[in-house]
């Protein structure tokens, strides 16, 4: 068989996983009539005229079977006011949500909720028409769908259904900061760009960082890297002041390039379906155990808040604790976070050594600055904590000095309650943490499967896809 044979088959078999059934659309639409007439509903009771409407990847009919997700806006007239439909909007919202129901925020609240096994967006929004400038970010968003559905024919349809599916496989599928990558409108607009997903693929595998794609030439080359500081620009073509791929990282960019060469080279259905392996903790424990590196696990109690919200504070405290390990000497070698959302938050560290020697080498500045050698030699000269020197070491001044913490573990219970972490984060370490080793820690994730696949691929590495 052929590449382009193998390819063509690989994508046959993909599509019959995720081109969405009459069934699946049957229980979506039935879904979405419920909320629609509990906002109809509402909207009478207090004689405000709106429209609801289905937006995203269903209106776009781009949506794959396993996605039950549905984003529906609550459309004000271009006469109403911010307030108004940031305030009476997210009241409509949760009526139109029913009992059960949380706030979300993206520029504005808008609420999440499950009905009838969908998860629903409902979101506040006011009508965009020509020359009127958009009051929330979510504004422009019918207007993403009509340039969507004016471009794509059916066939392009699927080729997006594809393409969600491969960045859902190598784990780059979705804009929220939990992942930090691809959102579902981008990759529409890439197959828009090149055509199919296969080509896609060829582009992707020869980008460099700041690869820069602009539908509508909105931009000269240069102008748009100019307009756009993230690792990729693509260019809204509906609001050239945005960059529609600005969510994506630098590993989520890296990790599609990466991945669509491997594609390329041999194309398997593992790319979209990672093998479901059988993890047993007796495989974690050795993984663990024949490496010789210090695993710890730091475990806090989840703040309530919306999850882009909870992931900004997890990464940014993840980045503040890293630091703090790498300023006290500690070697990292990899550090990352998992959350339920709901209960725990549990941050990952593996170290090459839980313990440090007793004293360090530090360096001071070069000899020949009287100024720097004058403040150093008074610091260190007669410091309880020097163990030899003040020492000259090719033109600089050296000494070696006690540590004032050798222990990871010890240098965590002493410094996290003190620490300048993401608010919501450091309140809940300072009503209490857990450190956890490398043994509890898989016994954690015995109760729970999501921690245990991260522990899994936190300890493996090597992405399921590469073989």
């Amino acid at each position: 068989m052929s590449e382009g044979q193998e390819t063509s088959a690989v994508k046959s078999e993909v599509l019959k996983r995720v081109r969405p059934t009459k069934e699946d659309w049957e229980e979506i639409l039935r879904a979405v009539e419920v909320v629609r007439g509990r906002i109809l509903e509402a909207a009478r009771g207090m004689g405000l005229e709106v429209r609801v409407e289905v937006e995203g990847s269903i209106a776009k009919d781009t949506w794959i079977s396993s996605d039950r997700d549905v984003d529906l806006f609550i459309i004000f007239p271009p006469s109403a006011r911010r307030e108004v439909i940031t305030g009476v909007g997210l009241e409509l919202a949760k009526a139109g949500a029913g009992e059960r129901w949380k706030t979300g925020y993206a520029e504005h609240p808008y609420v999440e909720a499950e009905v009838l096994g969908c998860k629903m967006d409902i979101v506040p929004s006011g009508e965009l028409v020509p020359g009127k400038k958009a009051m929330t970010a979510v504004d422009r968003t019918p207007l993403h769908t009509r340039y969507v559905r004016d471009r794509l024919s059916e066939a392009g349809k699927d080729e997006v259904r594809i393409l969600k599916q491969f960045m859902k496989g190598v784990g780059v599928y979705g804009a929220e900061l939990k992942v930090g990558g691809f959102s579902g409108y981008l990759c529409e607009l890439l197959i828009i760009r090149y055509g199919s997903f296969e080509e896609t693929l060829r582009m992707a595998a020869g980008w460099r960082l700041r690869e820069v794609i602009d539908i509508e030439g909105h931009y000269s080359h240069g102008s748009a890297l100019d307009a756009f500081g993230s690792p990729l620009v693509v260019v809204d073509p509906v609001d050239r002041g945005r960059n529609a791929a600005a969510a994506v990282t630098h590993r989520a960019l890296a990790t599609f390039i990466s991945a669509s060469r491997h594609f390329l080279k041999r194309p398997s259905i593992s790319f979209f379906f990672p093998p479901d392996s059988q993890i047993e903790s007796a495989e974690l424990m050795r993984m663990v155990e024949g490496r010789g590196t210090e695993l710890l696990a730091i475990e806090i109690t989840c703040p309530s808040l919306p999850s882009d919200v909870l992931w900004g504070e997890i990464n940014h405290s993840l980045s503040r604790i890293s630091g703090l390990l790498k300023e006290k000497g500690f070697r990292l070698l990899d550090a990352s976070a998992w959350s339920d959302e709901k209960e725990i938050v549990i941050f990952l560290i593996e170290l090459q050594e839980g313990k440090l020697p007793e004293t360090e080498l530090h360096l001071g500045p070069s000899a020949i600055f009287p100024d720097d050698e004058a403040r150093f030699l008074e610091k260190h000269l007669k410091s309880p904590s020097t163990v030899a020197g003040p020492f000259i070491s090719g033109d600089r001044w050296c000494v070696i000095r006690r540590r004032g913490a050798t222990e990871a573990r010890k240098v965590l219970e002493e410094s996290l309650p003190k620490m300048k972490l993401s608010p919501d984060i450091a309140t809940e370490t300072r009503r209490g943490f857990s450190l956890v080793s490398a043994g509890g820690l898989i016994k954690r994730s015995q109760e729970r499967p999501g921690l245990m696949q991260e522990v899994f691929m936190f300890l493996r590495k090597r992405p399921l896809w590469l073989e």
